[in-house]
């Protein structure tokens, strides 16, 4: 029997986010209410998540590049199938730090590997969008972090590991038995060093721009896991926060799927600015708001505190690098903003958060927020119309 591929692909992307979401949306009440951990503990224990991520990615990916995509995704979801439970029995802070490293060691390659396989199949097939696919998983995340939570609570809150590898295990199954290699593919060794280097310094303006975009990332780290603390300090139970991830998730996906025609309509310089008020704004009232309900509200901006944030940023990168590196600026990208300023940020708003909780982390951190709007603000009004300074910068190779 002959199965759409294209129907896999976004089977696949479905079930993964779903598996992400029933554990990585409660782990930090997990490990707060059920392990017993402060806020500075958890947020070092994200921050080894994220970035775990750039020390293991050019090995998977050489390892990919080597002996195939399905092969070495479909070994990375089978272990971690089974190392998901491995967190029940780590009951000190020193043992989860390093059960943490060694289970991202596996569970980190999985959504880049899935997102080249997605890309290989755009190149292949002309037709269909990046988008088009990676929509599926915030479907996934948002349909599986609502139903964990309306039967999860402190108490049996072990039971997310055993969702996640159920759903898991039904990724390893479509995966396995309908997915095939296409026969166009893409090199994941993206993060050459000499590469790197040129990025960085090709242009001062782009080197700012990843300078902000770091900070974002430190300020902005509380609107994403660690908000499920957040929802804890309120009062909120696990169906809040589930419900809070389902419109959080949501929100995202008009913005991936017209984001680029908002960008060509205003410019991706006006957004930024536009997306770092919206998220300071939204900080400074998650300090002030009590209700959960509102809260969740709130959380519907997320959409432009992240989707619209990244696209933009995306855009104005791809402006000063040439085509044919826009695939290192893009994994530069992700370093930068998720295994450098989100990483750094979850531990400082779990520091904050144990010496003066997170609404009042909210505020600070929303307020910083502002003081790196009017910053921006400054630097790119002093640019004025930008000229591409790219070209003829790189050496050939």
């Amino acid at each position: 029997m002959r199965v759409n591929q294209l129907v896999i692909i976004k089977v696949m992307f479905f079930l993964t986010a779903a598996s992400a979401a029933s554990w990585l949306s409660f782990f930090n009440m997990f490990l707060k209410s059920y392990v017993g951990l402060a806020d500075g503990q958890i947020g070092v224990l994200i921050a080894i998540q994220q970035v775990n991520t750039l020390l293991v990615l050019p090995f998977w990916g050489m390892i990919a590049d080597r002996f195939g995509r399905k092969n070495i995704f479909t070994l990375v979801v089978f272990l971690t199938i089974f190392m998901l439970w491995g967190f029940l029995f780590q009951k000190t802070f020193l043992a989860l730090i390093i059960f943490t490293y060694i289970f991202t060691l596996f569970y980190n390659p999985i959504f880049p590997l899935l997102d080249s396989i997605a890309m290989d199949f755009t190149d292949q097939h002309k037709k269909s969008s990046y988008g088009e696919l990676r929509v599926w998983a915030s479907i996934g995340w948002a349909i599986s972090s609502a139903v964990t939570g309306s039967f999860i609570h402190a108490q049996n809150s072990y039971m997310i590991f055993a969702i996640a590898s159920f759903l898991l295990a039904a990724c390893f199954i479509v995966l396995h038995f309908f997915y095939k290699p296409l026969k166009v593919t893409r090199s994941l060794k993206t993060l050459k060093l000499s590469s790197v280097k040129e990025l960085l310094f090709i242009d001062k303006r782009l080197t700012t721009i990843f300078v902000i975009m770091f900070f974002y990332g430190v300020f902005s780290a509380p609107i994403h896991l660690f908000i499920n603390i957040y929802y804890m300090e309120i009062g909120a139970g696990y169906h809040h926060v589930g419900y809070a991830f389902l419109f959080q998730a949501m929100a995202e996906v008009p913005f991936f799927i017209y984001g680029k025609r908002i960008i060509d309509r205003f410019g991706a310089r006006k957004l930024i600015v536009f997306t770092m008020i919206v998220t300071a704004i939204r900080l400074i009232m998650y300090g002030f708001i009590s209700n959960p309900w509102f809260a969740i509200l709130l959380g519907t901006t997320h959409g432009i505190s992240l989707a619209l944030f990244f696209l933009s940023f995306i855009a104005i990168v791809h402006f000063f690098i040439p085509p044919e590196y826009r695939a290192t600026g893009q994994s530069l990208i992700y370093a930068i903003y998720f295994g450098g300023g989100i990483a750094i940020g979850n531990i400082f708003t779990g520091l904050l958060s144990d010496m003066i909780g997170m609404q009042n982390t909210m505020i600070l951190q929303g307020g910083l927020t502002l003081v790196l709007v009017i910053i921006t603000l400054i630097i790119l009004g002093a640019w004025g119309k930008l000229k591409n300074a790219s070209k003829g910068r790189f050496r050939s190779r």
